[in-house]
């Protein structure tokens, strides 16, 4: 099993084993344009995006090609031709794909943790550009995963479970009072008022200080849900946004 971490510092593992990473920072940035790109890049546009400094521009491309090659294993994984293209076997795992992907494992959400090639930085303004954007996308994504794996639980009645995926909304954005909110729920319907009770008081704290804003009275109507009444509050801000977007890209690259 190879599984490839594209969220936090970028690493690669084969069968749980550390594997040697490929040399320059440029082969991790260019496989997570590979893998989050709309459609695959031609040689060219990868040349002039990555490499533009370089004496050989298309010559070091092939290098880095061929370092991500070695690095990913001669199996599992085919990495090449123009436009240059990037797909998995079914032994291979790709962190960010799992998360908001088509198929994305609601279970494995609870496994992601920092942002996307975390600490990379390229004299490259086009792909910094780039790089900001995926970010922010795949943050908010993620949010809001977190948060629908946690509505999709408490409806099913699965408090306690639920509260694991809220928290994790929360921690993601806890700005945003609708992830603030499911976690009281969550709470609440689990059982823990005291731990509910507790949240409203760190979240209106939290919202005062950042925000200079009262939190609404929605938050506090969460401490007092039961089992038998699981209305949860829908998302707002970055998450929904770009949760809504992604479907459109979706459909538009469909």
């Amino acid at each position: 099993m190879l599984s490839i971490r594209l969220l936090g510092p970028p690493a690669i593992e084969r069968d749980g084993r550390p594997v040697r990473p490929p040399r320059g920072r440029k082969a991790w940035a260019l496989l997570g344009y590979l893998v989050l790109a709309e459609r695959p890049p031609s040689r060219q546009r990868l040349a002039e995006l990555l490499f533009a400094d370089a004496d050989d521009p298309l010559g070091a491309l092939r290098w880095t090609l061929a370092e991500l090659r070695r690095a990913l294993g001669p199996t599992g994984v085919d990495l090449g031709g123009d436009p240059v293209t990037v797909a998995f076997g079914p032994d291979v795992t790709v962190d960010v794909q799992q998360y908001v992907g088509d198929s994305a494992v609601s279970g494995s959400l609870l496994d992601s943790d920092g942002e996307l090639l975390e600490g990379l930085q390229l004299a490259s303004p086009d792909f910094e550009s780039w790089l900001l954007v995926e970010r922010h996308r795949v943050s908010a994504l993620i949010e809001a995963r977190l948060h629908e794996a946690a509505v999709a639980l408490l409806a099913a009645g699965h408090a306690r479970e639920a509260v694991a995926y809220a928290a994790r909304a929360v921690a993601a954005n806890p700005l945003e009072q609708g992830n603030q909110e499911l976690l009281v729920r969550s709470l609440s319907m689990a059982g823990d008022r005291r731990a509910a009770l507790r949240q409203i008081a760190i979240c209106e704290d939290l919202l005062r200080r950042e925000l200079g804003v009262p939190a609404s009275p929605a938050l506090r109507d969460a401490a007092t849900t039961t089992s038998g009444s699981p209305m949860v509050p829908a998302l707002s801000g970055r998450a929904a946004a770009s949760s809504q977007l992604e479907a459109g890209r979706a459909a538009i690259v469909a």
